[in-house]
């Protein structure tokens, strides 16, 4: 038998650079990346290693360094280790088994590796005259220590005779050795069964793949420092893959300006190009580059996309078996079936297509916006769709799905997706009527003469659009239900347009028809009809499994029983939206800081207003930036009554809700925002000691609301301020009587508790008891207790007939000890003869005068200066001039 000859070359690990990445927590199993290595003469020896490790990933992840690490490592913790360099040479089983066999020799000491050149031993002697395993055998058994031996490049061997024997030494694996095998692509030999018995350790592309830390190095090692954000753009860019990190390490070392070859690094750059051509796809026929370069024009893709990108119907075998071949295809595991060509191959494959085949980029664009369509991806199907620079395509696609992505409050991608299209497409009219839903803070597109739609470009006919389906008119209505929302005047013109619109759809447009109609009827005050819209939207949404839409029905049904005065209802209801906005992704966005500031109002309704100030301070946060009139005045208005309730000054918060009218600027206010303001601005009117005011607060509600409950209420609630009881009754009596109706139900519950002092001040103590019985009847019901703090002598009446309230004794009761916790806290209105003899006060006049000049007794005006100190919180009457002077009463 000749004499085999082995090149020295193969036998010898390579060496190893100096900026080498420690990654020895892959082979090490006691160790993990955050843990300093262990020296091998320490007690805490290594887990056992498993007889056979493969390490299979790409071209470019570093295999061959990591094994040479790990050959050096167990080298120097006194192992025996061989190393032999695979190639195409090495399809010969002599050859093989020539270059295996002198490599376990050279480790065990048997020859002399010096020369450049290694004799394989004559037959007979220690050659290859008897079965290799037997001879591996033999060199392994003079030994009892352990032989590490590596088999780099494994996919050079292709030949079914030594893959045979390769599958025959895993099979047989002699006692002693440890084998460590690298290859581009798993090779054909049974390792499940070395798998399922524990006795194989996988290291793939994943595991090799550098982390940022790791990235950071390798730059710095060759003398580059990038700032974080380019670290992070070209860590994204690479994946970590350590060929495309070292290429661009190497062409960011010379450069002046990092950051913008960071920026411009891809595929496409020269090094890059050079090496994925060579190393990664040389190799491929031409028929499997081609459907690869098709396949890189989605992001990623399933079997079926692939058939249907490329026209081939043995796409999808191909792409599997690349994946399989680790040419940087992955196969994803969210979603599942789905693969993704590496970011740097698709950037370099795309730059080719359009280099080699331009006339398919448009085609494989094309098809792919159909295929996403099909599939209800909406972003990616319009992506493409824009790409394929087919106008009516991109124009079908938007208007078909551009709603879905309104309905799932992804309106910002819309927008952006509408203004990377062509002008041609974002001049289409229902294009624009997209655009204005999208982002309505927006400046239109700009009007002029409409450019001629380009024609698909692959000679398939252009995508019917249905005449109704996402047509002009759906659209027009949610246009004109938008600008409803933010002028009410709108309001009826826009509902009757879209009243028929919706019908029977049960489509996203339908959805978004149902959630706009519902929050204009709400801010409208039609409470019946909006609950109907939006009770139908949230059953849709839940239907559907849409979170954001569930989130807008779920938010306009908690404002609407805020609407209704059902503040516990409210406060139950703002609580599950929370959890809808939770898992949905959606909290501290404007929905959720909407829904939390109606949980706010219902705190402070409930008197507790430590909760509701917290509650007011997270909506304000999540409502940063917004610039819808009710919200903002919803906002500030229950700012400046938290304020007043809690000591500050009425004079400050009274002109805060008095500005409130001013950000209306003409337009319409829901009635029922404004009723609410008016009050509140009554109210504090009186604290800060202002009647002027507070007629002013009760013309501004009838210009709201117009004749009604509220004004008859407010109006009486001043006459009794005046001392004008009579007129206070008349008012009031087509209110209780129920031939007067209230927009709010907590307006009637305060007129029963206007009626309950009416009723003391004229002796009539049973229909006062009633009175104060019927509305703490509504506090129960509602929830609603802050009306009985507002109104200066009921808490005394209600002590007065405590216990007297039958199953309703536990609310009364409640109401009273958390109103009589909160008094000293806030302000108490003066009347207006007080506000009148206040002004007295600091003259040079005695009480008698005073009197005198009042024409009343010396006893009323004692009464009255009483009644002042205390109100004041003054024990003098100079402390009490002072104090009206602070604040502004004088």
């Amino acid at each position: 038998m000749p004499t085999m000859r082995v090149p020295a070359s193969k036998l010898h690990r390579p060496s190893l650079s100096r900026s080498v990445i420690d990654r020895t927590w892959l082979f090490r199993p006691t160790l993990s990346p955050d843990t300093p290595p262990v020296a091998a003469s320490e007690d805490a020896p290594d887990a056992p290693d498993p007889p056979v490790t493969l390490l299979s990933a790409p071209a470019g992840t570093g295999k061959t360094t990591l094994m040479s690490s790990w050959a050096k490592d167990r080298a120097e913790r006194g192992a025996r280790v061989a190393w032999v360099s695979l190639d195409r040479n090495d399809n010969d089983p002599r050859l093989f088994w020539s270059g295996l066999l002198a490599a376990v020799r050279l480790a065990a000491g048997g020859i002399d590796a010096a020369g450049g050149a290694i004799a394989d031993a004559a037959p007979g002697d220690d050659g290859l005259s008897e079965a290799p395993l037997v001879r591996l055998e033999i060199l392994l058994a003079g030994s009892t220590a352990p032989m590490w031996l590596f088999l780099d490049d494994l996919q050079e061997i292709r030949s079914p005779d030594v893959l045979s024997d390769v599958d025959a030494l895993l099979r047989g694996l002699p006692q002693g050795l440890l084998l460590v095998i690298a290859t581009r692509s798993d090779p054909a030999v049974a390792l499940h069964r070395l798998r399922l018995s524990g006795r194989l350790r996988d290291i793939r592309a994943a595991d090799l793949a550098l982390d940022r830390n790791e990235v950071r190095q390798l730059l710095v090692d060759h003398g580059v420092v990038l700032e974080e954000a380019d670290l992070s753009l070209l860590v994204e860019r690479t994946e970590g893959w350590a060929a495309g990190v070292r290429l661009a390490a190497l062409t960011l070392s010379d450069v002046a300006d990092p950051s913008v070859v960071v920026h411009r690094f891809a595929g496409d750059d020269r090094a890059v190009a050079d090496y994925l051509a060579t190393e990664v796809l040389a190799r491929l026929s031409e028929r499997d580059r081609h459907l690869l370069r098709v396949c890189a024009v989605p992001e990623q893709l399933t079997p079926e996309l692939a058939v249907a990108v490329t026209g081939d119907a043995a796409a999808a075998e191909v792409l599997d078996q690349l994946h399989r071949a680790n040419v940087l295809v992955v196969r994803l595991t969210e979603p599942s079936g789905w693969y993704r060509v590496h970011t740097l191959l698709r950037s370099y494959l795309l730059a080719e297509l359009r280099r080699v085949e331009p006339e398919v980029v448009p085609v494989a664009h094309r098809r792919t916006a159909r295929w996403f369509a099909d599939s209800g991806q909406a972003v990616w199907a319009i992506t493409h769709a824009v790409a394929a620079e087919d106008d009516v395509l991109a124009v079908d696609v938007l208007t078909t799905h551009g709603p879905t992505l309104l309905a799932d409050g992804r309106a910002r991608e819309l927008h952006e997706l509408i203004v990377g299209a062509a002008e041609t497409v974002q001049q289409d009219p229902s294009v624009r009527r997209l655009d204005s839903l999208a982002f309505p803070d927006v400046e239109p597109l700009a009007r002029g003469r409409r450019p001629r739609p380009r024609q698909p470009v692959d000679g398939e006919p252009a995508p019917h659009i249905p005449a109704d389906g996402t047509g002009a008119a759906p659209l027009e209505a949610l246009v004109a239900l938008q600008q409803a929302r933010h002028d009410l005047g709108l309001s009826s013109a826009a509902l009757d347009a879209s009243a028929t619109v919706g019908n029977e759809r049960d489509d996203d447009l339908g959805l978004l028809l149902a959630l706009n109609r519902g929050a204009v009827f709400l801010l409208a005050g039609r409470l019946d009809e909006a609950e109907a819209e939006l009770t139908a939207a949230r059953r849709a949404a839940s239907a559907t499994g849409n979170g954001h839409a569930l989130l807008r029905a779920s938010a306009g049904l908690t404002a609407l029983a805020s609407s209704r005065s059902r503040y516990r209802e409210a406060w139950e209801l703002a609580d599950d939206t929370v959890r809808i906005a939770l898992r949905a992704g959606a909290l501290g966005g404007p929905e959720s800081g909407a829904v939390i500031l109606q949980a706010a109002h219902s705190a402070r309704q409930r008197l507790d207003s430590s909760a509701a100030r917290r509650l007011a301070e997270v909506a304000e946060m999540a409502l940063r930036g917004t610039t819808h009139p009710s919200v903002v005045i919803s906002l500030r208005s229950l700012w400046a009554a938290l304020d007043v309730e809690d000591g500050a000054d009425p004079v400050d918060a009274t002109r805060r809700l008095r500005e409130c009218w001013n950000i209306i600027d003409g337009r319409s206010v829901p009635p029922l925002l404004a009723a609410n303001v008016a009050f509140l601005e009554h109210r504090c009117a009186w604290l800060a000691g202002r009647p002027d005011w507070a007629r002013d607060a009760l013309l501004r509600l009838g210009e709201a609301v117009g004749d009604g409950g509220e004004v008859d209420v407010l109006t009486a609630t001043e006459h009794l301020a005046r001392g004008r009881v009579d007129a206070a009754r008349r008012r009031l009596a087509p209110v209780l009587d129920g031939s007067v109706r209230c927009l709010l139900p907590v307006t009637l519950q305060q007129a029963w508790l206007v009626e309950t002092l009416l009723a003391a001040s004229t002796g009539q103590r049973a229909r006062s008891h009633d009175a104060l019985h019927e509305a703490v009847r509504m506090a129960d019901e509602f929830g609603a207790f802050r009306a009985f703090l507002d109104l200066p002598g009921i808490l005394d009446l209600l002590d007065e007939d405590a216990s007297r309230f039958g199953r309703l004794d536990p609310v009364a009761d409640r109401i009273s000890a958390m109103a009589h916790q909160r008094v000293h806290h806030a302000f108490l209105s003066m009347t207006p003869k007080e506000l009148d003899l206040l002004s007295d006060l600091p003259a040079p006049l005695t009480l008698e005068e005073i009197a005198v000049r009042r024409q009343v007794s010396v006893n009323t005006v004692k009464t009255h200066v009483r009644s002042i100190y205390q109100k004041l919180g003054a024990s003098s009457r100079r402390q009490a001039v002072a104090t009206a002077r602070h604040r502004g009463l004088l």
